[in-house]
Formats: structure tokens, sequence, C-alpha cells
């Protein structure tokens, strides 16, 4: 039986086309990945946020770093690795561990463009991924609109806080273990201290932080009773307006005004008394 000269060509064009099509398909699912995972801390040409912006991250990093920040960010903490240890000192925090397998943070690293997939992925499709991502990044994430603080709502957040209004799925109020410094609120000193989260994180990072509660206490606690996006909302204006009050008060510029007003009316006073 004679065989067309054109069979092997045929042949490569549908491996290609497979990889191609493989790669879509890694792609497409990685942005609902990454919209559930990470869209909350992270943009993708939108500035940084609770995490760094993460345009163009797969030219920064490779692949197979990019999954293991992704999976388990704790052991490159553990083996001091310096781009982690450069983004923890950047942002305060390390990233926490959001329970991503690695399966799952492949098509979020291929999404992104990534580069070459991590080893054991096909190498056809792994060259394919970053092209086929690209036309998918130029959508980003939609973001929620930034929180107004109103009184309402930092009446819900406090309430939230402390305990005097439940979580509607039942986990514990904040106060049970974190300080923060706010006007009626004294909490407690078990976990890290809340006051300055917003200004650290940022909206996008407070918003990440109360999506995932994915601290190692915290995920034990609420692993089954995730906060409600009203909650998350009330509670993210409760940390802004926190947040707010601490940088007035920490404002020289009232304070040097008021003084120097009285000390040009103390002047004047005694420009009159010797004028007379």
């Amino acid at each position: 039986m004679s065989h067309s000269p054109l069979t092997p060509i045929r042949f490569i064009v549908a491996l290609m086309l497979a990889a191609a099509v493989a790669g879509t398909a890694r792609a497409d699912g990685g942005k609902e990945l990454f919209d559930k995972h990470c869209a909350s801390c992270h943009t993708i040409g939108g500035g940084d946020g609770g995490g760094p912006d993460l345009k163009g991250i797969g030219a920064k990093h490779p692949a197979e770093w990019l999954v293991k920040i992704i999976t388990d960010p704790g052991k490159l903490t553990a083996e001091k690795d310096p781009a982690q240890a450069e983004l923890v000192k950047k942002f305060g925090f390390e990233m926490p561990n959001v329970g991503v397998s690695r399966g799952d943070a492949e098509k979020i690293v291929a999404f992104l463009g990534g580069g070459n997939a991590p080893a054991g992925a096909g190498a056809s499709a792994d060259k394919a991924a970053p092209a086929a991502a690209q036309p998918a990044q130029a959508e980003a994430p939609q973001q929620p609109a930034e929180v107004v603080v109103t009184k309402e709502l930092l009446a819900t957040g406090r309430d939230l806080f402390t305990g005097k209004q439940r979580f509607a799925k039942g986990g514990a109020p904040c106060v049970s273990c974190h300080r923060f410094e706010y006007p009626g609120i004294y909490g407690g000193a078990l976990a890290a201290d809340l006051t300055n989260l917003y200004g650290k994180m940022g909206e996008n990072g407070v918003r990440g932080v109360l999506k995932s509660l994915s601290f190692p206490i915290m995920k034990k606690i609420y692993a089954e009773r995730p906060l409600t996006d009203e909650e998350s909302t009330a509670l993210t204006a409760l940390f802004k307006d926190a947040a707010a009050r601490k940088h007035a008060a920490s404002d020289p510029y009232p304070a040097a005004g008021l003084g120097f007003f009285a000390i040009c009316l103390i002047a004047v006073l005694l420009f009159k008394r010797r004028t007379k």
C-alpha cells in the first residue's frame, strides 16, 4: 500500500493543531482558576494590590518557580529563596497557601504565559500554551468596586469583628484572637494585630485575605464557614477606616498649624500691649 508524500506533513500539522488546542484549554482553565484563587490579591496589568501585578510574570520567573510559589510558598521561604524573600520584604507577609494543586497551578501558569511549562507536561503543548494564553491576558479579571465607607458599613463591620453580630456561617469573631486599635474594640493577642492591615495590603489584599482565610489557624476555623461578600465588604470598610484614622493621627500638620496660630496670636497680643 503506497503512502502519499504529504502524509508526514499532515501528521506534523495534526500534532501542531492538537498542541494548540491543548494549550488553549490549559489557558482557559487557568483563567477560571486565576479568577477563583488569585484575582482577589493580584491583577494582570492593573498594578500591585495585596500581591504583585502579574503582567509579564512569565518573563521574570521560571515556570517551575511559579508553580512552587502557588502550591507551597512556605517551602520557598524555608529554602531562603531570594525572590521569595524580596516579595515578603516588599509586601510585609508571605503569600498564604490557598490549597491549589500542582495540576491547577500549571494551568494558572499557562494562562499567565509562564514560558515552558514544568516537567511532566507535554513539550508541544507547553510551547503552544504561552501563545494561546496571550489573548486571554488581555481580558483582566474584574476587580470589585472600591468600598465606600459609610456609617452603616462601619457599624456592621464593628459588630461582626466583635461578635455582636454573628457571621452568617458561624465563624468565630475576629476579636477572639486579633488585636485591633479602634474606638470601642478591644481585641485579643493570640494572632496578628490587624490595625494596619489595610495600610499594608490595600483593598485587594484585604479582600483576598478575607476571601481565602488560608492562614494555618484560620483555615481550620473557617474551612467550612467562609464569609459572605457582604461580611467581607463590611470588614474591609472597618479596616479601611482604621487605616485612615491612623494616618490622620500621625499627620503632624494639624498640630503644627495650631501651634503656629497660637504663637502668632500671642505675638499680636504682646505687640498691642507694647503700643498702648
